[in-house]
């Protein structure tokens, strides 16, 4: 959760944000996956947890559906493990740097599941459109934790 922005030393090093690490499970792989995102120039991120997820939801699919190979090579095919080094910082492989158009600076958001890295220019006011957006979203929103015919 949360957000922050870092940035690229001129190693290529990204010292990735305290909180992100501490959410990651760390025990079976120092790093995280990462993923050029399908909805735009950004990389989708996350812990063995989150790569299993989309694993196992494409496994789910149709083994002769044409969309599974598809989602297979956009997601696990260009996901790519990055090690932290003893200090918590990574370097991106130069492909991924290109897709989100990262240069010098960095955004991290937490969505839940993953994490995004971003281009850090005009991400504050991204932030602050959905935000702006969110506030009529979010009678949307439901409890789970609500039994059914109780009022809320």
């Amino acid at each position: 959760m949360g957000s922050q922005t870092a940035k690229i030393d001129p190693k290529g090093r990204i010292a990735a944000p305290a909180d992100f690490r501490r959410a990651l499970d760390c025990k079976r792989f120092n790093g995280f996956w990462c993923m050029p995102a399908l909805d735009g120039p950004r990389l989708n991120c996350g812990g063995a947890d989150y790569i299993e997820g989309l694993q196992a939801m494409i496994a789910a699919l149709d083994p002769y559906d044409p969309d599974r190979a598809d989602l297979q090579e956009a997601l696990i095919g260009q996901s790519r493990q990055i090690p932290f080094d003893a200090d918590g910082r990574f370097i991106l492989p130069q492909p991924l740097k290109d897709y989100a158009g990262l240069s010098d600076r960095v955004f991290f958001i937490g969505l839940g599941d993953h994490f995004q890295i971003r281009i850090a220019d005009g991400a504050e006011q991204k932030l602050r459109d959905a935000a702006t957006r969110a506030a009529t979203a979010v009678h949307k929103l439901k409890n789970p934790q609500t039994p059914v015919g109780v009022a809320r």
